[in-house]
């Protein structure tokens, strides 16, 4: 039979083991909580990197987009000279180039001026009031590439001004 000093250390032992118990669940539950933070970092960390490879992947999709857009600008030059000289073929061959690489023609001749797709070079004075701002002719076509205006049409505006009867 155990003498009452040998039970009182056990007693003394078994409180030990329950406060280093206590303590080292304490430690466990800050370690559960740190992991938890490291992975919830690591998570917003890769997410952020993903978004930024598809931003990069996006911006250099536009880059290349309009990495031409200085040849092309040119090549509008030649497109211009051949249509006034009225090689019709070559002149539909170069636009069909044109459009391949997203470059469209600005419709101007009739629609209401728009200085994002025109540049006035002249103002008309016209009778009728459903003119007033209204491109009566296109002087030099206009271009744009994948909905940018590459170069504006160069227009004449009609303005109309009431006339007072004296």
């Amino acid at each position: 039979m155990p003498d009452e000093e040998s039970i009182e250390n056990e007693v003394i032992e078994e409180e030990g083991l329950v406060d280093k118990l206590k303590k080292l669940r304490e430690n466990l539950k800050a370690c559960e909580k740190e992991k938890g933070e490291y992975l919830a970092g690591w998570q917003r960390a890769k997410a952020d990197f993903i978004n930024a490879r598809k931003d990069e992947e996006k911006a250099r999709a536009e880059f290349v987009k309009f990495a031409a857009e200085k040849v092309l600008r040119e090549m509008l030059a030649v497109a211009d000279s051949l249509e006034i000289a009225g090689d019709k073929h070559i002149y539909a061959q170069l636009r069909e180039i044109l459009k391949r690489d997203g470059v469209e023609p600005i419709e101007a001749r009739g629609a209401k001026f728009d200085p994002l797709y025109h540049e006035a070079l002249e103002q008309v004075e016209v009778s009728e009031k459903e003119k007033d701002g209204a491109v009566l002719e296109e002087l030099q076509k206009g271009y744009t590439i994948y909905n940018r205006v590459l170069r504006p049409s160069k227009v004449k505006v009609g303005h109309y001004e009431i006339q007072i009867n004296e």
